[in-house]
């Protein structure tokens, strides 16, 4: 089973593929595709923070340059650091070869999972290959305050991607799910004991200097709707577009840090 994240490469995507290729294997992907693409940073920001991270972790992933493609794009450094990434991974040594969008969507077939972390834009023409088994995004509100543009970030950048995607048999991590009070951690001090507990400790670090109300680490929670669906149910809701949204609730009893292993 291949396993496709789109990913615009903030701290909370770094997170999210952290725990994803740590788990990879044990979760029965036999292949990881990073798509790079625009929306906490520009797409060219996006793709190198890729490469990074990659890098960093010495992980084996297929990373697939969306530069040549149209996006909606910002470069969020108060909430993300200047590299958009919290500065924490060096530049590689090497360089980490990658393939543009569309020769590797060309390319696509068969069955595969599909998580999308950023803005929509170019998933409907992934959805629209191969057969997607499982579509986890985050994304979208039902009742939360927006934060951004009386939108949910993703949603905002590219609300007809949005509509599109919403279409397709789904789950959404939106502003909801993720805003559980158990998941933020930004009263907790956080032992930097791995890779993925320091990125996290840098999302907290970070939400001090941008003012944010609480530590939340959207992507991941995603990752966790996606690799641990028994902790999650369904609900039906409907968004200020009339958008039809199947969103996950966290039903279990833990704190985020205590599901950081699993």
């Amino acid at each position: 089973m291949k396993l496709i994240l789109c990913c615009d490469y903030g701290l909370d995507d770094a997170a999210a593929t952290a725990d994803v290729l740590a788990h990879a294997s044990s979760d029965g992907y036999r292949e990881v595709v990073l798509v790079a693409v625009g929306g906490n940073v520009p797409r060219g920001v996006s793709l190198g923070n890729a490469k990074k991270l990659v890098a960093f972790l010495g992980a084996r992933a297929l990373i697939v340059d969306t530069t040549a493609e149209e996006q909606p794009e910002q470069f969020l450094k108060t909430i993300h650091g200047d590299d958009g990434m919290g500065d924490l991974f060096p530049d590689p040594e090497e360089d980490v070869p990658s393939v543009p969008f569309a020769e590797w969507l060309s390319a696509l077939s068969g069955e595969y999972d599909l998580l999308s972390l950023g803005p929509m834009t170019l998933v409907p023409r992934i959805l629209g290959r191969g057969s997607c088994r499982r579509f986890v995004f985050m994304g979208g509100n039902i009742a939360e305050e927006p934060n951004f543009r009386g939108y949910e970030f993703n949603h905002a950048l590219d609300r007809a991607a949005f509509s599109a995607c919403v279409k397709f048999p789904h789950v959404a991590a939106t502003m909801d799910t993720c805003r559980h009070p158990l998941f933020n951690v930004q009263e907790r001090e956080i032992p930097k004991t791995d890779v993925l507990h320091r990125i996290v400790a840098r999302c907290r670090e970070r939400t001090f200097l941008s003012g944010e109300k609480g530590c939340y680490v959207w992507d991941d929670i995603a990752v966790k709707v996606l690799r641990h669906p028994e902790w999650f149910s369904l609900e039906e809701g409907t968004d200020r577009d009339g958008n039809r949204l199947t969103v996950a609730k966290y039903r279990g009893n833990r704190g985020y840090l205590d599901l950081l292993a699993e």
